[in-house]
């Protein structure tokens, strides 16, 4: 019995030891990480700074450097509207040739300032990062030049096949707008974006993907005959005003920002199917499911092997107690996209609905290899 207890004893007190460990080095390691991510990259880290016609500034934004005769990266709407365009590289005021790449829809602009020998960040690769991963930005809040933050990736929203969001919880704010998103190697995954201070639950961060095979480009746009147009009119904007609405549950504001999306550029085809199916989500959201069903059933009709606007399609008859339409939408959306899983569940839980458990179990059988846990769930309400 002695023997036990002291075991017992022993063992409590490893588990105590290991929680302080756990506690206090992690912390530490965090911090040694910042420390060491702001030492080697502060340096190449840049105040963009936009002025209009009667040379005043307009705004104020991040950037970093990534060739050594200055070429820097930032968000297009940073320099929205600008006549002319100024970086602070230290204590340095350099002025901007012009402009290496232009990416509206995507929020990305490379500047071409006068520069030599200025250091340089090193680019990383969002396809080898995992949600959950510790990210740190460094950028100009509010005017406070190189500071850093930290905070975890929290998710990747695909748009479409080739374009990309970042969410992360890394604290950013006005002036933070192309600052460099590093992972813990202190490598450049993302460009922080900022739009709007009314939600800032969600952060984003353009790939920084969409800009490697543009770092080499050699022809320099001068601002004079680049047409640099107001940001509020790409539709890109809205969708993503829209979505940090959505993540502070102010779903009233994203409804207009998704029609606002599909008012200010009628050419864009994905957006509208995107913004009509995020549209779609903010009226389910508010209990609009009628109006949800017709956002729904519009991004379906500009992208008709649109997936994911099947499968809410599907949900939304749900709602509405249209079982049979239901089905349909779910196996529409199964169709385009074989592999889709919360397809699967939702076409299973509705022959539920409609007393068919046989047919149920099958989505089952399906959902066991492309989504255990999600079986799983399927599995407790067929034998509910």
């Amino acid at each position: 019995m002695l023997k036990n207890r002291t075991v017992q004893f022993l063992f409590s007190k490893y588990l105590f030891i290991s929680f302080l460990v756990t506690t206090l080095i992690i912390p530490a390691i965090s911090l040694a990480d910042a420390d060491r991510i702001f030492k080697e990259n502060s340096k190449a880290v840049v105040v963009v700074i936009a002025y209009d016609k009667q040379d005043k500034p307009i705004s104020q934004g991040s950037g970093f450097i990534v060739r050594p005769d200055g070429a820097i990266v930032t968000n297009y709407h940073v320099i929205s509207n600008a006549v002319d365009i100024k970086v602070k590289v230290g204590d340095k005021l350099l002025k901007v040739e012009g402009l290496l790449h232009i990416d509206k829809e995507n929020d990305i602009v490379i500047l071409k300032a006068k520069g030599k020998d200025l250091s340089v960040i090193k680019i990383g690769d969002i396809e080898k990062v995992s949600v959950g991963e510790k990210v740190y930005v460094i950028s100009s809040p509010e005017g406070l030049e190189n500071t850093i933050s930290d905070g975890v990736l929290s998710g990747i929203r695909e748009l479409d096949p080739k374009r990309k969001i970042l969410q992360i919880t890394a604290p950013i704010s006005k002036g933070s707008s192309g600052g460099p998103v590093f992972n813990k190697n202190g490598e450049v995954i993302g460009i922080a974006t900022f739009l709007i201070e009314e939600a800032q639950n969600l952060n984003f961060a353009i790939p920084v993907n969409l800009i490697k095979d543009k770092i080499s480009a050699r022809k320099v746009a001068a601002l004079k005959d680049v047409d640099i147009e107001d940001y509020k009119k790409i539709a890109a904007f809205w969708l993503m005003i829209g979505l940090s609405y959505e993540a502070d549950s102010l779903f009233k504001e994203a409804i207009e920002a998704y029609k606002q999306a599909v008012r200010v550029n009628p050419d864009f085809t994905y957006a509208h199917a995107y913004a009509h199916n995020r549209l779609g989500i903010a009226y389910s959201k508010s209990g609009m499911y009628r109006e949800a069903m017709e956002a729904f059933k519009q991004a379906i009709r500009i992208e008709p092997d649109y997936a994911e606007a099947y499968n809410n399609l599907g949900k939304t008859y749900v709602e509405l107690g249209m079982y049979r339409e239901a089905i349909e939408a779910c196996k529409q959306a199964i169709r385009i996209k074989p592999g889709f899983a919360m397809a699967h569940y939702g076409l299973g839980l509705t022959y539920l609905l409609i007393d068919n458990r046989g047919l149920a179990l099958e989505q089952y059988k399906i959902l066991k290899s492309l989504d255990p846990k999600l079986a799983d769930h399927l599995f407790n309400f067929i034998y509910k």
